[in-house]
């Protein structure tokens, strides 16, 4: 076996274990930079706004899934809760 083919073996190896751990981790690192994302983008925002810009956001998602009214309606047959003071 010529050292070019034994160097190609070992790093064939090296890699069968090391793929796992590095996509693991890298799935670790992508989690952590989304919630990082999404508490910059919350403080971002001012309280004031919040509710606006969710409001929109879903109205939005709610026009792309092909909703012809952004209301809000009742299920049908639904019953009120009732809460006890």
């Amino acid at each position: 076996m010529s050292l070019k083919d034994n160097l190609v073996v070992r790093f064939e190896k090296v890699a069968g274990r090391l793929v796992p751990y590095l996509e693991e981790s890298w799935r670790d690192v992508r989690v952590k930079l989304d919630d990082l994302n999404r508490s910059l983008a919350s403080q971002a925002i001012p309280n004031e706004r919040r509710d606006k810009v969710s409001e929109l956001a879903l109205r939005q998602k709610g026009e792309q899934a092909g909703q012809k009214t952004g209301e809000v309606r009742d299920f049908p047959g639904g019953r009120k809760r009732h809460t006890s003071s």
